[in-house]
Formats: C-alpha cells, structure tokens, sequence
C-alpha cells in the first residue's frame, strides 16, 4: 500500500482502512453523535477520546457516541487534553484532522494513510503514553449527559485556549468534605451486580495507563453525602486520598436501608500513615482533626489543610 493521502472528504478511505482483523486503537479529539457509522470498532478495540466538561458542553463530544462504544465492548478512555487524530492497527496507521463526526464528513479535512511500520509503532506508542486519563463507564456517561443538556457553555481546550484540567477531579473550590471509617466488606449478590452494572465493562489493560478510577462507598442508611462533595476515608491506620462522590446514592434491595455511591478517586495518588496525617495537622493548628470518627469537616482551613496531605 504505501503511503497515501486523502482529502478534502478522507472519512470513506478512513473507514475503509482501519477494517481489518485484530485489535485497533484511535484517539479521536472529539465524536459526534454519527461516530460509530464513520469508526467502525469492535470489542477488544481502544478508543481515546476528548469527553472533558468543556467538551461535552460544547456538543464536541457526544454521550451517545460514548455509550454506543461502551456497550460494544470498546475500552473507552476519556482525555480532557486530547486534540490528536490518529488511528493505529496491526497493519496501518492513520494520522490527519479528521474528528469522527458530520461536521468533519462536511469540512475539508486530510489524513495520512501508511502501512510504515515504524510509523505504527509510534502512533501505538503516542496513544499508549496519552496522560490524564478516565475510564468511561456508566456513570460517566450519566454524568455526561447531564454536561450535555447543560449546553455550550465552556470553551474547547485547543479551539479557544487550553482549560486546567485538574478541576475535572475536586470541585473548585472544595466547600463539603466528610470523613469517613472505611469497614471491609463482602458485597452481597445483589450490591455486586449493581457495581457490575455502573462499572466498565471492559478490565483489559490495553492502551494508556488509567489516572482516575471508580470505587464505591456503602453507608448503612441514607445521610447528607451528595453528589460533588469530597469523601476523605480512614481506618485504625490509614488516610486514603480525597475521593469525589459522582453518584446519587443508590438504594440497596433487602439491606435495611443502606445505600450505594461511586467514587472517582486518583490512582496516582497512596494513602498515608493516619498517626503521620494527624501530626501534620496539629502542627498546622488543627489538633482536634478527628480523623478516627466520621463527621462533616465544617472548618475552610482543615479542608485545606487535609488537601494538603496529597499536595492538591
């Protein structure tokens, strides 16, 4: 084949391209609601994707899109830096401008087509380094469509100047924080397939390294944890880094009124010896940290402060 150029209309020689056997890996910038007719992918496929808050807002990148993957099977990962257009199989690798949507079908958009295989290896090599990244998931995409119905209200990382990514994690500023005593537990059948029916489908490890994943939090009945705020855990020995709540809580079946959040929390991120955490704080006037009981943490400086064990 070669190396070949396609354009202004270079979405049919994509399609046609990247139909091949094995495993395929894109990080497409953004996915328009017609995405799955122009990148045809199968189970056991990567794809990586803009879905940030700025994106989803704007209509860049669609839920719909997103769970149409998901429930195919596709690993999908979501990168609120991606701007990149390139697909990568066994046998070829595609690298242009193209997003997958109509808006790109009618704009005059290129790409490379080449079977080059050291320009293989390097496009699998770019998509597996990406930063930054999310599973996408049943709650994300949830929390997705309500981003969507919001509207165009926030500007595109790479169209109209870059975003800070990191709110995409804490709430800006962090104004509801719990402590919470993490207890081991088994799930019962019933709280196992709930967590089964949120989470990834998908657990192979291919393609980039994850930053942010789910967990979730069991509390024996209902209580003023809401969506949004800032979950600290401990137990008789640890502290665990800030989790987000990114749920509302679910009620567990035949449980006597315990109910079920998810978490997103940072895998980059270890807890910290609790007796460590809890001289740092006094040290910081926070002697009365009262890490060892649940509560909701009321002072602006020990939310900081508690922050500021993980350098957030």
């Amino acid at each position: 084949m070669g190396t070949t150029f396609h354009g202004p209309s270079p979405w049919p020689h994509i399609t046609r391209a990247i139909r091949t056997r094995g495993a395929r890996y894109a990080a497409i910038g953004y996915l328009g609601q017609d995405a799955p007719e122009l990148l045809p992918l199968r189970a056991g496929d990567v794809l990586v994707v803009n879905a940030s808050k700025a994106a989803i807002r704007a209509h860049a990148t669609s839920p719909a899109a997103l769970a149409y993957y998901v429930n195919k099977g596709v690993r999908v990962l979501s990168s609120p830096t991606l701007h990149a257009k390139v697909i990568v199989t066994s046998r070829r690798a595609v690298i242009g401008s193209a997003n997958a949507s109509e808006n790109s079908a009618l704009a005059d958009d290129a790409v490379v087509i080449t079977d080059d295989p050291d320009i293989i290896a390097s496009v699998r090599t770019f998509i597996d380094g990406l930063d930054e990244i999310t599973e996408v998931d049943q709650v994300f995409i949830d929390d997705a469509t309500r981003e969507w119905e919001i509207g165009r209200a926030v500007p595109l990382p790479g169209v109209t100047g870059r975003v800070r990514t990191e709110t995409d994690f804490l709430p800006t500023p962090v104004t509801r924080m719990f402590v919470k005593h993490a207890v081991d537990y088994e799930p019962s059948l019933t709280e196992q397939h709930m967590l089964d029916e949120h989470r990834s489908r998908q657990r192979t490890t291919a393609g980039p390294a994850v930053k942010y994943q789910l967990e979730s939090l069991r509390l024996d009945r209902t209580s003023a944890v809401r969506r949004g705020d800032v979950i600290v855990s401990v137990d008789d020995g640890w502290i665990y880094p800030p989790a987000v709540v990114v749920s509302d809580p679910m009620k567990i079946p035949r449980s006597g009124g315990a109910v079920l959040y998810f978490l997103r929390i940072r895998t980059d991120l270890s807890p910290l010896p609790l007796a460590e955490a809890e001289k740092v704080l006094t040290d910081l006037g926070h002697p009365g940290s009262r890490l060892r009981t649940d509560h909701y943490v009321r002072s602006p400086s020990l939310r900081t402060a508690l922050l500021g064990l993980w350098d957030l």
